[in-house]
């Protein structure tokens, strides 16, 4: 009888699994197993990104595929035909835009350089500047993303050749070094090189002579140290210096050591000077013009010409040459100005090095003066806060004539702005565009008037401040204060780029506010320390008066004992 009960039992369990598995079976089976992967994998591999959540209209993953990773999901499902038919992909997600057909030859390239324009959607999210708009079916994907399917344009041109290296024999030491031992003896420029190279970053890294200019180090016979068999070269040609230092330094097995770019090479020959160079132009910088020949030191060495305080004068070395410059049809004023500017006295005179020089705006290998259109791109590196405000405004426009940084700014003569840009019709000042009785002229008032009345109101608030600090009153908590109505203050200024007045402001009446605040409180703090000493005052008198009739009181009836 049990052994019946047991069969039936098995029976039921296996018919209850049969009637559980059917359904699923019956899914695959109608819709011809697992769906293929309707779109190429390139850049895409991170199925669970857009999968996980339904991402920009992808199919959501089943409630049975939760905790499934990437390395499960094409287990499954393989990559379908270019045009998938209807059986093969689920369908659409009801509601959601689907991706649309990325047009032929894959997604746009990316057309624009990538330095200083890293966040994608600060311009394509609004369609800032005559930015494409994020399409519908983009909806929630973030910076990271955009360059696993969009490339830069350039990203399919031949990558630059490395150059070789010249064929030589080093020494086994710098003792041993022929080439040193040699051209110490000498005088004049020999000697010099062998002198400044015995203090360079070569020396002490073992790059020794041979190294640049071929030959064999080990042989102290002249002839055979310089012979041609032996690879030597003497003096590099000019046109042939960056080549030969990128021998080494686009060496990414070399320089990784050193922790060094090795990109230097390939931004020299796409900068002015390379070009320049390319044509034959041998006046152009070099590698050794900056960098020096023989004594090449680290670029953070206060001593080296590319040292950040050192990079204006160096710059100038040609660039202010007017003789040297000729022919060239640009300006030779450009250090002069920039020394006057508040980059320049903040760089040369306070000695910060966060400030910019010319190779901050210009570039370092890569030099090219920036195009009109990327000037805000240029300064916004630094000015980030007020590049933000200034992309939301008409002015960010490519329009013809619309103004940019250096419109109103200046380009190496930079000087602090004041509220004085805000009067007047001057160069850099809003009446240079706008005329009196423009509308333009009548926002430029407001917001003028909104950003003076909040400075006014600060410099009450640091003056009251100053007052409660003579009065030896406790000032801390309103120095707190203060520092936050700055704050608004400095935002009001950057904000005032995006042209909007609601959007200053919010930021002037905040710093109305608090400055206002302060002023009240530290007049009332003022007025009742001068109540607390009055107060004492009396106090005191009213003690002395005490005193005084006390000692009044003792004499007289010391006067009234009976004499001893």
């Amino acid at each position: 009888m049990m052994k019946n009960i047991l069969k039936i039992s098995t029976v039921l369990i296996a018919l209850v699994a049969i009637a559980l598995l059917v359904p699923s079976v019956s899914v695959d089976a109608q819709s011809g197993g697992p769906p293929s992967i309707p779109h190429s994998l390139e850049g895409r591999g991170d199925c669970v990104t857009c999968h996980a959540t339904g991402l920009a209209g992808a199919p959501k993953s089943p409630a049975d595929h939760t905790g499934r990773t990437n390395e499960m999901c094409q287990m499954c499902h393989k990559p379908g035909p270019a045009s998938s038919s209807a059986s093969s992909t689920r369908a659409p997600v009801a509601g959601t835009p689907q991706p649309t057909k990325p047009a032929a030859g894959g997604p746009p390239k990316i057309p624009h350089p990538l330095q200083n324009r890293e966040n994608c959607l600060a311009c394509h999210q609004s369609g800032i500047g005559g930015a494409p708009k994020v399409p519908a079916d983009h909806t929630g994907r973030t910076v990271a993303t955009c360059q696993g399917c969009h490339q830069p344009a350039a990203a399919s041109e031949p990558p630059i050749v490395v150059p070789t290296l010249i064929p030589h024999t080093s020494a086994a030491s710098k003792t041993q070094d022929t080439c040193v031992t040699c051209h110490n003896t000498l005088s004049g420029k020999a000697g010099q090189n062998a002198k400044d190279w015995a203090s360079s970053i070569h020396s002490e890294r073992g790059v020794n002579c041979a190294g640049c200019h071929g030959g064999d180090a080990t042989k102290a016979d002249k002839a055979a140290a310089h012979a041609t068999s032996a690879g030597y070269v003497g003096v590099p040609k000019i046109v042939d210096i960056p080549a030969l230092c990128a021998s080494c330094h686009s060496r990414v097995e070399t320089m990784r050591q050193y922790d060094l770019p090795t990109d230097q090479y390939a931004k020299y020959l796409t900068s002015v000077h390379g070009q320049k160079l390319a044509q034959g132009d041998a006046k152009v910088a070099t590698c050794a013009t900056c960098h020096e020949s023989h004594a090449t030191k680290k670029s953070d060495d206060p001593t080296a010409k590319v040292y950040t305080l050192n990079v204006p004068g160096l710059c100038a070395t040609c660039h202010a040459n007017v003789e040297y410059m000729k022919g060239y049809n640009i300006p030779t004023n450009q250090f002069e100005l920039y020394a006057k500017s508040v980059h320049g006295q903040a760089l040369l005179v306070e000695q910060d090095t966060r400030a910019p020089s010319c190779a901050t705006c210009h570039g370092t290998h890569g030099a090219a003066p920036p195009g009109f259109a990327e000037v805000a791109n240029v300064c916004g590196s630094c000015h980030t806060a007020t590049q933000q405000y200034y992309l939301q405004s008409v002015h960010s426009k490519d329009t013809p004539g619309m103004p940019k940084c250096v419109t109103c700014h200046g380009r190496y003569d930079v000087m602090t702005p004041t509220d004085d840009m805000f009067h007047g019709n001057g160069t850099r000042q809003c009446g240079s565009c706008h005329p009196d009785n423009s509308t333009q002229a009548a926002a430029v008032k407001k917001l003028a008037d909104d950003i003076i009345g909040a400075a006014k109101s600060v410099e009450d608030a640091e003056a009251a401040i100053k007052r409660a600090q003579a009065a030896a009153l406790i000032i801390a908590p309103e120095e707190a204060k203060l520092a936050q109505a700055k704050t608004n203050l400095i935002t009001a200024r950057a904000a005032q780029h995006t042209l909007s007045e609601s959007v200053v402001k919010e930021k002037t009446d905040e710093a109305n506010k608090i400055a206002k605040g302060i002023v009240a409180d530290s007049e009332k703090a003022t007025r009742d320390e001068a109540f607390r000493r009055q107060v004492m005052g009396i106090g005191l008198a009213i003690m002395v008066l005490a005193i005084l009739s006390l000692y009044v009181i003792r004499r007289e009836l010391y006067k009234q004992l009976p004499p001893q």
